[in-house]
């Protein structure tokens, strides 16, 4: 595949990966029904991944706060740092071209443990209860899956 259009494809990934940032990505909302007349809202939040960040930090929640912070911000900056270098680079070294093949399985932990959640919740664990995915959960999905496709060809080192 051409080097210009891997570029092109991985700065569309970084685009993603922003939106996927700043977006809310679930909207959890927890209300009361009584007798079909009264429907009270007790609960309704939207989060973000870096406002999940925040409120994991304020509250301290150190131990899921860094594992979204590796698996969410670190994990897909290196990846990206190195998808650069190999992109741009006439004779990347193959340890590069591996390494971005396997970290790129684990840029999928943080969709995987966000619709664990979904699913559990919206299988009615409470009756009461809902969540559904926002916007931002399908940009970081869609930044993990072009960031893969990506990764997949510099891995394979198919460039003209």
């Amino acid at each position: 595949m051409n080097r210009y259009l891997l570029l092109i494809l991985h700065i569309g990934s970084l685009v993603l990966l922003g939106f996927g940032w700043v977006l809310d990505i679930l909207h959890i909302q927890i209300s009361v029904h009584y007798l079909n007349i009264i429907d009270f809202t007790l609960f309704s939040e939207k989060r973000s991944i870096l406002g999940m960040m925040e409120r994991l930090w304020k509250d301290a929640n150190y131990w899921p706060f860094t594992l979204i912070f590796l698996f969410g911000i670190i994990v897909p900056m290196v990846k990206s740092g190195i998808l650069f270098y190999v992109i741009l680079t006439k004779n990347p070294h193959p340890k590069w071209q591996r390494f971005v093949n396997a970290i790129s399985k684990w840029a999928m932990a943080d969709v995987f443990a966000i619709s664990i959640f979904v699913a559990f919740l919206g299988a009615n664990a409470m009756e009461s209860t809902t969540a559904t995915l926002q916007p931002g959960f399908y940009y970081f999905t869609g930044y993990v899956i072009l960031s893969g496709i990506v990764a997949t060809f510099c891995a394979k080192n198919a460039f003209k």
